[in-house]
């Protein structure tokens, strides 16, 4: 069963890579291949800290995602996580829906954190909630660690 804190990092994680074609090298494990993402974000200029194994996309925390030094390191290192990709837009119909009610319920507590996002979308540029969810404002980052936890 997906917990609600994973859940967001993984969508995040996806969509920002979705538009990276490279195949990535053969399986390893997940954790390994986030750990190989951050180390490329670095080398490529981008100061994000490891992810951490119940919440990759921490790595986020604290860098805008929408900045030109971000887009360019993540085309460079994109690759890395084109397999995750592949793997999550392979789940069955049920395992989508199951997540899509999480996102739904994620964004009903954001708005009642006062964090305003609309409904989420799947495979959309920016994340699910697009483009406008600043995770580097302390607001922001604050109401995602209340849901998380609340969605345990």
């Amino acid at each position: 069963m997906f917990r609600l804190s994973m859940l967001v990092p993984a969508a995040c994680l996806a969509v920002f890579l979705t538009a990276c074609a490279t195949e990535a090298p053969p399986a390893e494990p997940v954790e390994d291949v986030y750990l190989k993402y951050a180390q490329c974000m670095r080398g490529n200029g981008v100061q994000v800290p490891d992810p951490r194994p119940d919440d990759p996309s921490a790595m986020y925390e604290g860098v805008d995602t929408a900045s030109a030094a971000f887009e360019t390191a993540d085309r460079t290192c994109g690759a890395i996580l084109a397999n995750v990709v592949q793997e999550r837009q392979k789940q069955d119909p049920e395992q989508l829906k199951h997540q899509q009610e999480e996102l739904l319920a994620l964004a009903k507590c954001l708005r009642e954190q006062g964090i305003e996002v609309p409904d989420p979308v799947p495979g959309q540029a920016g994340g699910a909630f697009g483009p406008g969810l600043d995770r580097t404002d302390p607001a922001t980052a604050k109401a995602l660690k209340t849901c998380a936890t609340a969605g345990k």
